[in-house]
């Protein structure tokens, strides 16, 4: 299995193609949004590599509703094919962000995803683990020996989600980490987010390993209480994300508000 990432650091998010004999995976695309515009630079990057490597394009799998990003899962639908996914309580999402969309409707997705799914890939299956937390309907997919886990862990010096958005949990966080912590140690854990300066790259993966022993917000040897007195402490301190009142309704309708 091969794991490309593509880095939009506008936003620090990163988006993954995964391949295996030709099929692909695409997960969490981003579209560039600037002074009130939409461009698909950065999509057309992604575009670009499956089309150079003739992959062909299977799912679009996002791991939640962003809050920081425009998702570029419908145009890349136009552009490549492929079936959109993400969980399906992306309708308990949307109830609650319901009066910011302006009475539009929720976006329609190929696949609506539960725990415990599995999607076939190639000779390979993607797992789906419900991770709620940061939000109600955060996913992990299990590909192989990898996990992308969206916003649920950062690198390990930056810690993990917040969990003060509507329908966030630090508890539910908090089983949804220890959940994954329970894989292999060797797995391998890619990134949604991460924040370098300009003169740096993004940190991509770690190892569940290196989660369990350094994660600054949640090592192997924190408790649930410990953990969320502290994730609330840290949240009350976080400024909203800047593209959060058009980034919510976008991602729920695929509308500009």
């Amino acid at each position: 299995m091969k794991v490309q990432p593509f880095f939009h650091r506008q936003t620090g998010t990163l988006t993954y193609i995964v391949s295996q004999s030709q099929q692909a995976i695409v997960i969490d695309p981003v579209l560039d949004y600037v002074d009130g515009k939409i461009s698909h630079d950065s999509l057309k990057k992604v575009v670009d590599e499956l089309k150079s490597q003739d992959l062909e394009l299977q799912y679009i799998l996002e791991t939640h509703i962003h809050a920081d990003h425009l998702s570029g899962a419908q145009a890349l639908q136009q552009y490549a094919g492929g079936k959109t996914a993400i969980s399906t309580k992306i309708a308990d999402v949307y109830d609650t962000w319901v009066e910011t969309v302006n009475g539009k409707p929720l976006a329609s997705f190929d696949i609506l995803l539960n725990d415990g799914d599995t999607l076939p890939f190639s000779d390979i299956s993607v797992n789906v683990l419900a991770t709620p937390g940061h939000t109600p309907a955060d996913l992990t997919y299990h590909i192989d020996d990898s996990i992308f886990v969206g916003d649920t862990l950062f690198a390990p010096h930056r810690g993990t989600a917040r969990a003060d958005f509507p329908g966030g949990s630090a508890n539910d966080l908090y089983r949804s980490i220890s959940r994954l912590y329970g894989l292999p140690d060797n797995t391998k854990v890619y990134l949604c987010h991460d924040y370098p300066s300009d003169d740096e790259e993004p940190d991509v993966y770690s190892t569940l390993a290196e989660q369990k022993s350094e994660n600054v917000m949640l090592s192997g040897k924190v408790s649930e209480e410990e953990y969320v007195a502290a994730r609330l402490e840290r949240d009350n301190k976080l400024a909203i994300p800047k593209l959060l009142d058009v980034a919510i309704p976008f991602n729920l309708t695929y509308a500009l508000p």
